[in-house]
């Protein structure tokens, strides 16, 4: 049963990571940017973007980092606006790959006539329960990399606002690392939290096509 949970997660990370990548890498690329497409990043394939310490995280820790696509914003017409841009780009494809998941479990569900009451409690539906958590899991990751930080996504809000504070983060990465180290440890129930309350809005609404 541990083997099964872990090459489920190993599955949806690759998928969700891999793709997660990609939009960084695409964006900045349509915004100019060479770089990604000349290291061979401009693509959804998730043996591109796959890191082999990050890969190893999953059995040690049940999580996974994928290698990060470099970019050069000095392509970019406005450099600190479009590596904004690119870095929203990666939750917003967690999100949309959230609802593709949604969509699959209300449609499957549908078919099997599942009420919607009782789409939760078919857990022991294996299909089912990979797309659940397929969903969720892309959710809590555009969630976890919102925490303004570097060098999570988030952190471009901060560059962009507060530059200052950015360029403190860039050259001391150790103590950015051992801060968000220090709030996932205190507040990684709060975004487990936020990732269920967006996830229930995303069902709900959505669950308004089927039934």
């Amino acid at each position: 049963m541990w083997i099964a949970e872990i090459i489920q997660l190993a599955v949806i990370l690759a998928v969700s990571i891999g793709m997660h990548e990609y939009a960084h890498a695409y964006v900045s690329y349509r915004l100019g940017d060479p770089t990604p497409k000349l290291q061979g990043r401009l693509t959804p394939n998730p043996l591109k973007h796959i890191d082999p310490v990050g890969f190893l995280m999953i059995f040690l820790i049940h999580f996974w980092r994928g290698k990060p696509v470099q970019i050069n914003p000095m392509y970019y017409k406005h450099p600190v606006k479009g590596e904004l841009m690119t870095s929203l780009a990666w939750p917003a494809m967690n999100i949309l790959l959230a609802i593709v998941g949604i969509l699959i479990i209300l449609l499957y569900s549908k078919i099997g006539w599942i009420a919607f009451t009782d789409i939760f409690m078919n857990n022991v539906d294996p299909m089912n329960s990979f797309w659940i958590t397929f969903t969720y899991l892309n959710i809590a990751l555009a969630v976890f990399n919102l925490i303004p930080i570097f060098p999570l996504d988030g952190y471009r809000l901060i560059k962009m606002f507060w530059r200052k504070a950015s360029d403190m983060m860039e050259q001391y990465p150790m103590y950015s690392i051992l801060g968000l180290i220090v709030i996932l440890s205190i507040w990684s129930g709060v975004i487990a939290t936020v990732a269920t309350f967006i996830f229930n809005i995303l069902f709900t609404l959505l669950g308004q096509i089927f039934y």
